[in-house]
């Protein structure tokens, strides 16, 4: 499946290019754009918007540009996260944070552009299609949802407030993860098997996939903070010395041993897809597998 996640890496790589050429902004917000747009990422919410599309007959190319959404909103919500109000990161996809090269009001300025320019391009992936089982609006909400004040926000102001938030248990942790990095997985799901105008039994099961996933994704980033390097990884390690991370609560070994099992959760609720979700299967252990 290898040359599977390339080609769809590359369409989604190239899409977000053009758009980087195209942007019309000024050039001093353009440049935080086209770094932004063209940075290294591993495009894994991207691959799923289309795998999922595919899945349920859908053409890739007419998925591109709502994967390249999904891409543009998880960069806005890097660059927020890397600010110096939050992570103070130095680090991100190998090379320095966007603040730290532009300053942090571009940084800012690049995530709202970033974030409120994606939900064009889901409407507009919509409109191109034919027919259409899922009203606009629908597909719309689960992005915004996802994003909210009950998704990657909440998931992040928790995160950085934990200690007074509540008890700082497990229960926290999957709050806190659920929203900042399985609400995107779930959205990203859901917005390609929306598209193909998937049926809302199938597109429950997908669901139930990607809340797992995007639990696994997190959990072997909590791993790979205590275990990597930042030239394997491309950001900054060791940050989360002061947070509550999975592997706080269970060491390397127990919070491996969860990921590998939200994988094996993820790949049942989809197991009566067949073939057709074979790239699926093969994405929960490319997450599951990872070193960066």
């Amino acid at each position: 499946m290898t040359d599977y996640f390339s080609a769809r890496r590359t369409l989604v790589d190239d899409y977000l290019a053009s758009l980087a050429a195209r942007t019309g902004a000024p050039a001093v917000l353009a440049a935080p754009l086209a770094r932004s747009l063209a940075s290294a990422g591993k495009r894994v919410r991207g691959i799923l918007v289309i795998a999922v599309g595919e899945a349920f007959g859908c053409k890739a190319e007419k998925l591109v540009p709502a994967a390249a959404a999904i891409e543009m909103i998880h960069a806005s919500s890097l660059i927020l996260d890397d600010l110096p109000a939050m992570d103070d990161a130095l680090l991100r996809r190998g090379a320095p944070t966007l603040h730290r090269e532009f300053g942090e009001d571009l940084a800012i300025l690049s995530a709202v552009a970033l974030l409120n320019h994606s939900y064009g391009l889901v409407a507009q992936a919509h409109a191109d299609l034919t027919p259409r089982r899922w009203p606009m609006q629908q597909v719309l909400q689960r992005v915004v949802d996802a994003v909210g004040w009950d998704g990657t926000v909440a998931g992040e102001a928790v995160d950085l407030h934990m200690n007074s938030a509540g008890p700082l248990d497990f229960d926290t942790l999957e709050f806190i993860h659920s929203r900042k990095t399985g609400a995107l997985f779930v959205a990203a799901a859901a917005v390609g098997g929306m598209l193909a105008n998937i049926h809302p039994a199938p597109l429950q099961r997908i669901e139930v996939f990607a809340k797992n996933l995007g639990l696994a994704f997190q959990i072997t980033d909590d791993v790979l903070d205590v275990t990597s390097n930042p030239e394997t990884l491309g950001k900054d390690v060791g940050k989360d010395e002061q947070r509550l991370t999975f592997v706080k609560l269970a060491g390397v070994e127990g919070a491996r041993k969860l990921s590998e099992e939200l994988v094996e959760t993820s790949m049942t609720a989809i197991e009566s897809l067949g073939p057709a979700a074979k790239p699926l299967r093969a994405l929960a252990v490319m997450v599951r597998d990872r070193v960066r």
